[in-house]
Parts: C-alpha cells; structure tokens; sequence
C-alpha cells in the first residue's frame, strides 16, 4: 500500500465516520424534541425544576456585614 492510497483510505474513512455523526445527532435531536413539556406542564408559572427562593422578612439585629464596619485589619 502506497502513500496515496493509504491518504484516500483515511479522508474516506473520516467522511464516512462524519456522516454517521451527523444522523445520530440528527436521532439524539429528534428524540430530544419528543420529550419537551407538554402544554399542561408549560401553563405553569415558574420552573418545573426548581423552587425560587423567597427569603424572610425577619433581618438579624446581631448579625453584622462586613460592608457596614468596612474591612477588618
């Protein structure tokens, strides 16, 4: 085997292996369409997944931020 068909067999191989990648990509993104919330679960306000963060109203009088003494020596 020579060094030119040695070359073909590689950039044939890469085009064919580039083709394959293409259509199980093409599948994964397919699939990944099927499984989108439906519109019952879209209608929700919010996030499916996660809780937002409501913080109390009750602020700590001994706690102290180092943005209101400033930086400590």
């Amino acid at each position: 085997m020579n060094i030119i068909d040695l070359m073909v067999t590689i950039v044939v191989v890469t085009i064919l292996v580039t083709l394959v990648l293409a259509v199980v990509t093409y599948i994964a993104y397919k699939l990944r369409l099927g499984r989108e919330p439906s519109d019952i679960d879209s209608g929700r306000e919010g996030s499916r997944f996660f809780v937002e963060y409501q913080p109390t109203d009750t602020p700590s009088t001994s706690s102290s931020t180092a943005a209101e003494h400033g930086p400590e020596a």
